[in-house]
């Protein structure tokens, strides 16, 4: 009778870790999961951001080439200058889950959009696209990073 509760206890004991080991299992998954959604809402979150900016500035280029200066009044900028800061803290974000040279990248994009739409903009066309053909550059390498990640990193 001693054995028969011995055997009883020792399948409860193992019972008991073998429900502890499933549990932390099943609740790291939820816990990458819940990462991972977060990772793919901001990335959306940035791509939106970018082409924002990217229409604040082709407006501001158009008026300012339109109508002179005096057309790109300064709410038009900080409006353009708060969605260049809201890609920044977005990039900040998306950047702490990689390493330096790619945290290196998005900084310089960052700086890279906010010269367009203080300066740039009041250039001609083709400055402009210029200026302009080399954040697409860095921020195809962003999405691609973004991409990459969400994909591979968090699975």
């Amino acid at each position: 009778m001693t054995l028969v509760s011995i055997v009883v206890a020792t399948l409860a004991m193992a019972s008991s870790f073998f429900q502890s080991f499933n549990y932390s299992r099943n609740l790291d998954v939820v816990q990458r999961n819940v990462l991972r959604g977060e990772y793919l809402r901001t990335c959306r979150d940035i791509i939106d951001a970018y082409f924002q900016i990217r229409l604040r500035a082709m407006a501001m280029h158009e008026a300012h080439a339109a109508r002179g200066p005096e057309a790109v009044d300064a709410a038009m900028r900080r409006d353009a200058e708060a969605n260049v800061f809201k890609f920044g803290a977005l990039g900040t974000f998306l950047a702490n889950f990689r390493d330096d040279a790619v945290r290196q990248r998005y900084t310089e994009l960052s700086w890279k959009l906010l010269a367009i739409v203080r300066n740039t903009y009041a250039q001609p066309r083709e400055p402009f696209d210029k200026a302009y053909a080399e954040a697409d550059g860095l921020f195809g390498e962003m999405n691609e990073d973004c991409a990459r990640t969400a994909r591979l990193m968090f699975l």
